[in-house]
């Protein structure tokens, strides 16, 4: 036997069992882990996420309320709808005004200006402007000529004017809000946010945002990123991730940009990777020294799996091993090897001792079968032979004697037929009146009655079910006369019940007791005392044939003893419904 074999399949049994399972549980979670990581990085991203939004906020409702505060003076609203025409109006406007919007844009470095329909206020102190000075680009134009109240313009919303009636600039943005009184409007009041005010940092004071597409960018990691990459979040529209990144976007209600929010993914270490890879190392190690430390038993198992070939070979006589690796000496140690190499041994003599018993069984067998055959009679020179000393009587007018024996003959023939297991009740009932004809010659008074349904005549039962009833009526008759026996049968459903009963001696209470334990308790079997089917081997054939809820009821009172069991309703079986000739 190759000795590779066994350390292969424990190789085998090692990598399937332990070592695949072991990687497929660290990979299943290292992904877990990695999983629940790059959710733990979405969650932080989108906390730096909330504090930009926060921050944005709150310098572009800074700049909204700003001008909303100018629009909820109804003195300066009712400055701005009458005309300038004397010197107290000027007066109003250097001390009251000029102020009120002095101490406004002094609030941050958010600045106001104000665009009038109105060509009578005087322009000045960078504040007040006639209209012609903003209303000269289409974006404007289209704003003041929509619905809308307020907009949020880039600084080069003007661009397409000529670069010194320009009013924007590149690096702020401007709030418009529309100035009305009733349905006519007044002008526009702006609100100028330059874009340095909104670059929000954190502790680390890590660089302000980047804006691309309208969208500004706050990089919290540690390498800028390309404008394309900013181009390609800009496009993606939702939160995600990358293999290094991870990002979420927010757009402000009504500001006048998104807001994307990029910081580093959590990356495995190089002390973790070296962790797995020192764990996967002490998994190889301890392979190789598990096999190196169970080569012995291995190779014991060959030697005696080789001794077992070689015995097999040699009519199971065990030749000697190599020395020290014998069978007979593996099985003098102490350990589960030397119980196998026992179990062999032993195996191996038991095998020995029961081929020597199987070539001394066949031989007797062979001188069994030569002694049978020698003796052997024929069944029907019985039944011949019988039937003529039936005829002979009946010519000398023995009618009762030869009816007994033709009885007899019926009974011998119905005793010898054992191809069929189970019978019609009709036959059974034959079977009985044959033997009641042979207790006639006896001259012994008795009485039978026979209390069975016409259907019910030809329902299966098990053979030599009744005759040994009467039979043990007859022997227990005691001194009764006539002797008086009643055998009925009724449907119960799915099952008959028969019952014996007879007017013969009386069983005691105890001895009563003691039948039917011993029927309902007693084990199978199918051995009689002495040498006639008695009640124990029926009510056996009852338990193997119907089940252990199947056994005899004796019961004894009034002069009467009776015995009743159930059977189930089957069947007949093919070559059992013709039955023997009545």
């Amino acid at each position: 036997m190759g000795e590779n074999r066994l350390f292969t399949k424990f190789l085998r049994s090692f990598f399937w069992f332990v070592l695949l399972p072991f990687c497929v549980i660290l990979a299943g979670v290292t992904v877990y882990a990695n999983r629940l990581q790059l959710k733990n990085d979405m969650a932080q991203n989108e906390n730096l996420a909330a504090q930009v939004v926060n921050a944005v906020s709150q310098q572009t409702e800074l700049a909204q309320n700003m001008c909303k505060s100018v629009l909820q003076n109804q003195s300066i609203l009712n400055f701005f709808d009458k005309e300038y025409s004397s010197s107290s109006d000027l007066l109003y406007y250097r001390t009251t005004i000029y102020e009120f919007v002095k101490t406004t844009n002094g609030m941050s470095d958010i600045k106001l200006r104000v665009y009038l329909e109105n060509d009578s206020i005087p322009m000045g102190f960078g504040v007040f402007y006639p209209m012609r000075y903003i209303d000269r680009g289409e974006v404007f134009q289209t704003f003041y000529g929509s619905g809308q109240e307020s907009v949020w313009l880039d600084g080069n919303f003007d661009g397409e004017l000529p670069e010194n009636q320009r009013l924007g600039s590149g690096d702020t943005y401007h709030y418009l809000h529309k100035i009305e009184e009733g349905s006519r409007l007044l002008g526009v009041v702006e609100a100028m946010v330059p874009k340095r005010v909104l670059a929000v940092h954190d502790v680390l004071t890590q660089p302000g945002p980047v804006v691309v597409d309208g969208c500004y960018f706050y990089n919290y990691t540690d390498a800028p990123l390309t404008e394309d990459q900013l181009r390609a979040f800009a496009g993606s529209g939702e939160n995600g991730h990358t293999k290094s990144l991870v990002y979420s976007r927010h757009e402000l209600p009504k500001g006048p940009f998104g807001v994307i929010v990029i910081s580093p993914r959590t990356r495995i270490t190089f002390l973790a990777v070296l962790a797995v890879l020192l764990l996967l190392a002490a998994v190889a190690v301890m392979l190789a020294g598990f096999f190196l430390y169970n080569r012995r038993m291995i190779q014991d198992i060959h030697h005696c799996l080789d001794e077992m070939a070689v015995a097999i070979e040699n009519d199971f006589n065990p030749q000697a091993g190599p020395p020290g690796s014998s069978i007979t000496e593996i099985s003098r140690r102490r350990d589960e090897i030397s119980v196998l190499a026992q179990r062999i041994t032993y195996l191996l003599g038991q095998i020995r001792s029961l081929l020597d018993q199987k070539i001394q069984k066949e031989t007797a067998a062979k001188e069994a079968v030569l002694l049978a055959l020698q003796h052997q009679i024929n069944p029907h020179f019985l039944y011949n032979t019988m039937e003529v000393f039936s005829a002979r009587m009946e010519l000398a007018g023995l009618y009762e004697e030869s009816g007994a024996i033709s009885a007899f003959c019926r009974m011998l023939r119905y005793n010898m037929n054992t191809k069929d297991m189970t019978v019609a009740m009709k036959q059974e009932i034959r079977q009985v009146k044959d033997y009641l004809a042979i207790q006639k010659i006896r001259k012994i008074p008795f009485e039978i009655a026979f209390d069975i349904p016409p259907e019910l005549m030809e329902e299966p039962v098990i053979r030599f079910l009744l005759e040994p009833f009467v039979e043990n009526s007859f022997k227990y008759r005691g001194a009764v006369s006539p002797l008086y026996i009643r055998i009925a049968v009724q449907s119960l459903g799915r099952q008959m019940e028969i019952t014996i009963e007879n007017n013969g001696e009386s069983i005691s209470p105890d001895r009563l007791a003691e039948l039917n334990e011993r029927f309902r308790s007693e084990p199978v079997s199918v051995k009689s005392p002495g040498s006639r089917v008695g009640l124990t081997n029926i009510n056996s054939r009852l338990k193997l044939f119907y089940g252990e809820g199947h056994y005899i009821q004796a019961s004894s009172g009034g002069g009467i003893t009776a015995f009743r069991f159930r059977v189930e309703r089957r069947a007949l079986p093919p070559q059992a419904e013709k039955g023997a000739p009545l």
